[in-house]
């Protein structure tokens, strides 16, 4: 991730201080020189099915990284989606932690950690309902272990679901 007045980083703007924020949100952002812009590429499950494709990435921009992918459900899952902010309501997106993903080899694809089935079950994300409670929810379903623990939770993205470098892998030239 890079910003356009990194030279200078006491002088970032406002938007460096929201948090985890849409990277299209963030007019003076940019992917990394070195990193491949996943956007718009296709998401497979670990079992080879296609997910859907990633909208957009949210970026840390206190930390400058990518914390999650937000994936853009295919209409067969979408439509089985389970969550949302009431009843009948179907998800269009979903996120993945950075970490939880990796770029396909061969292809500009991504592939994520998980059976297509599995997919259903992750929390709906609303950019309106993005707080520390979502994220906690959407952690839970990617390590069963893990325990909300305010003390702990403030080093929260220090684990390997947040953890670009295994999303990245081979494909980064940066670094």
């Amino acid at each position: 991730m890079r910003h356009d007045n990194d030279l200078n980083r006491a002088g970032a703007t406002a938007a460096v201080e929201q948090g985890v924020v849409p990277l299209k949100e963030l007019k003076d952002f940019q992917v990394a020189k070195g990193d491949p812009d996943v956007r718009g590429w296709e998401v497979l499950s670990n079992d080879g099915r296609r997910i859907g494709k990633v909208d957009d990435l949210l970026v840390d921009t206190a930390a400058m990284r990518v914390r999650y992918l937000d994936i853009d459900l295919d209409d067969d899952l979408r439509n089985l989606a389970q969550g949302g902010t009431g009843p009948g309501t179907k998800s269009d997106n979903i996120l993945i932690p950075i970490g939880s993903a990796q770029l396909h080899e061969k292809d500009d694809r991504v592939t994520v950690d998980l059976l297509h089935s599995l997919v259903t079950g992750i929390p709906n994300y609303d950019r309106s309902t993005f707080n520390r409670e979502y994220e906690t929810n959407l952690r839970r379903h990617f390590d069963r272990d893990y325990r909300h623990d305010p003390a702990r939770d403030r080093d929260f993205y220090e684990h390997d679901l947040y953890n670009d470098s295994r999303f990245y892998g081979n494909r980064r030239t940066r670094r």
